[in-house]
């Protein structure tokens, strides 16, 4: 993602000047995909600012497509053992992707290589000390805990690996006393799980072929919104424009374009109506 005031609740938002972080930003998608999956709020988080309709909009995509898979596995009375091995599937490919994936990407990317004055003036934008924040509450440690930014996310993801690896050893353990027909259904499902959200090349499994370009348009939310209430005024050509300038977009037609535009209901100009990064009414208050 490109791109702080305390409430009375446990929230910790972005800066009161108007501008949200990138950790914002990404804090308040999944809170916006939480609710469109139907799953629990994110702890000790409440959304800061109204989401533009066009990101709801791709989170609706999201549910019909890449996640329609781990949604069919919501846990009945009966225990369905095809569906219980895909979901420890899943979880065994996400620590996959943790543990290989990320950095790979990482080094793809070059964001392993960034410069100094380059990070200069990313640094600003990414909303360190709000996510700092954040893990202290989430690590249940004290606000005077001096404990760096990239050592709380560290600790954070190995006791989230630690509960999947539970996870997994409490399902094995219920195995043992289950007959081999189901035994060898719930295998089944672990090799099918694996890939069921992501593929062995990284992929979304269940991908509409948009994906990709809906996380470009989620990763530039701050720069739309912005060039939509820019002056001069700004239109769908100037972020086509833009996302021509990505190697993987490069060759796609206007008709591509506004064919995407369309179906998340994305409008630049005179279509739109400009947007300002706003609170929502309960941080108002």
């Amino acid at each position: 993602m490109k791109r702080t005031d305390k409430t009375e609740n446990e929230n910790m938002s972005a800066t009161s000047c108007g501008q949200p972080t990138a950790f914002e930003l990404l804090m308040n998608l999944q809170c916006d995909l939480r609710a469109e999956l139907g799953l629990a709020p994110l702890p000790h988080w409440t959304q800061t600012r109204e989401t533009p309709p066009w990101i709801k909009n791709i989170c609706h995509n999201f549910r019909r497509t890449i996640f329609k898979s781990i949604l069919k596995l919501k846990p009945r009375r009966k225990v369905n053992w095809r569906y219980f091995g895909r979901m420890i599937g899943i979880m065994e490919r996400y620590k996959t992707f943790l543990a290989m994936d990320v950095p790979a990407i990482l080094k793809a990317e070059k964001l392993d290589k960034i410069s100094e004055a380059k990070w200069g003036k990313i640094q600003p934008l990414l909303g360190e000390e709000t996510a700092r924040e954040y893990y202290l509450k989430v690590l249940e440690r004290t606000a005077g805990d001096k404990t760096s930014l990239d050592e709380l996310v560290s600790i954070a993801i190995q006791k989230q690996v630690a509960q999947l690896e539970m996870h997994k050893e409490t399902a094995f353990s219920f195995l043992v006393n289950q007959t081999a027909k189901i035994t060898a259904l719930f295998m089944k499902g672990l090799g099918e799980g694996y890939i069921a959200f992501l593929t062995e090349e990284c992929d979304f499994s269940g991908d509409d072929r948009r994906a990709n370009i809906h996380l470009e348009l989620l990763a530039w939310q701050r720069d739309i919104e912005k060039m939509r209430r820019s002056v001069p005024k700004k239109y769908n050509k100037d972020l086509i424009g833009e996302l021509r300038q990505i190697p993987e977009f490069k060759s796609r037609t206007d008709d591509w374009f506004k064919d995407v535009f369309k179906d998340i209901k994305l409008s630049i100009g005179e279509r739109g109506h400009p947007r300002v990064f706003e609170r929502t009414s309960s941080q108002k208050k």
